[in-house]
C-alpha cells in the first residue's frame, strides 16, 4: 500500500508539472522577430566561420558571426542565431551566453558602472538587452557586450546581476561552472513563471565592441549599431473570436 501511495505521489507530481506547461500555457500578446540586415551604410562586415565544436554545440546553420569595421577604427562583433521548433534543443541552445562561453574561454568579468540591462530600440520597440563588461585572458583589453534572448517571440530576461568570483584565485573551471548554475536557474524560473517549456522558434543575438575607458560612448556606438543593424517584426496574438449576437 505504501509503495501504491508513492508511486501514485509521484505520477501525480510529474502530470502536474506536465499540465503546467503544456496544458493552456498562456500565449504572449506580441511575438517578435529579429532579421539582420545584410548591409550597413558606413561599416564593413567580415564574417568569422564558426568552429566544428561550437557548430556541433550550436546545432544550426542558420547564423551570422563576424566583425563590422567602420572608417574610424571603430570595431564590433556580432553574432545572431535563429532555431526552429524542430532543431532546438529547449532552453539549452540559447544558454551560451558570454556568462558561459566567454567565461569558459578564459575572460574575465569586470564589474562596470554601466546598468546591467539596457534597451535598444528596434522598429519602435524598446527591447530590453544584456549588458556586461568582460577582460580577454592575459590582456587589458575589456570588451562591453550586449545580447538579448528570445524564446517563443518572447525575451527571456535574466535574473540578478552578473557576479564575478569572490575568491582571486578561483580556477576558470570554477567561475564557468557558477555562471552555468546561476543561468540555468534563471531560465527555469523565467520559464516556471511564464509557463513556457522552451519548445518553438528561438534567438539569440549579441554584439560588443572595445571599451576605452568611456563605458557611456561604448554603450551608444552598440546601441546605434543594433538599431541600424536588427530590423524587428512582430506578431500579434489573434484576439478571441467574439461570440455570435442572436437576431431578434
Amino acid at each position: 500500500m505504501r509503495l501504491v501511495l508513492i508511486n501514485l505521489l509521484f505520477w501525480v507530481a510529474a502530470g502536474g508539472a506536465w499540465a503546467w506547461y503544456h496544458v493552456a500555457p498562456p500565449e504572449p500578446p506580441v511575438r517578435y522577430r529579429l532579421t539582420p540586415r545584410p548591409e550597413i551604410p558606413e561599416l564593413r562586415f567580415t564574417p568569422d566561420p564558426v568552429g566544428e565544436a561550437a557548430a556541433e554545440i550550436l546545432a544550426t546553420t542558420n547564423l551570422v558571426n563576424g566583425s563590422f569595421m567602420a572608417r574610424n577604427g571603430t570595431r564590433i562583433t556580432a553574432f545572431l542565431g535563429t532555431w526552429s521548433a524542430e532543431n532546438s534543443k529547449e532552453l539549452s541552445v540559447v544558454s551560451h551566453t558570454p556568462d558561459i562561453c566567454w567565461v569558459g574561454a578564459g575572460w574575465t568579468p569586470v564589474m562596470g558602472r554601466h546598468p546591467d540591462r539596457v534597451e535598444i530600440e528596434l522598429d519602435g520597440v524598446r527591447l530590453p538587452f544584456e549588458c556586461r563588461t568582460f577582460r580577454a585572458p592575459g590582456s587589458l583589453h575589456e570588451e562591453l557586450t550586449v545580447w538579448c534572448t528570445l524564446v517563443n517571440g518572447r525575451v527571456t530576461g535574466e535574473t540578478g546581476r552578473f557576479v564575478a568570483p569572490v575568491e582571486a584565485g578561483s580556477r576558470r573551471e570554477e567561475r564557468w561552472a557558477l555562471q552555468g548554475r546561476r543561468l540555468a536557474s534563471s531560465h527555469f524560473f523565467d520559464a516556471l513563471k511564464n509557463r513556457s517549456a522552451g519548445r518553438g522558434d528561438k534567438q539569440f543575438v549579441r554584439f560588443s565592441t572595445r571599451l576605452d575607458g568611456d563605458w557611456q560612448r561604448s554603450l551608444k556606438e552598440l546601441q546605434s549599431f543594433g538599431q541600424q543593424w536588427l530590423s524587428l517584426s512582430s506578431e500579434l496574438r489573434d484576439p478571441a473570436p467574439n461570440p455570435p449576437v442572436p437576431s431578434p
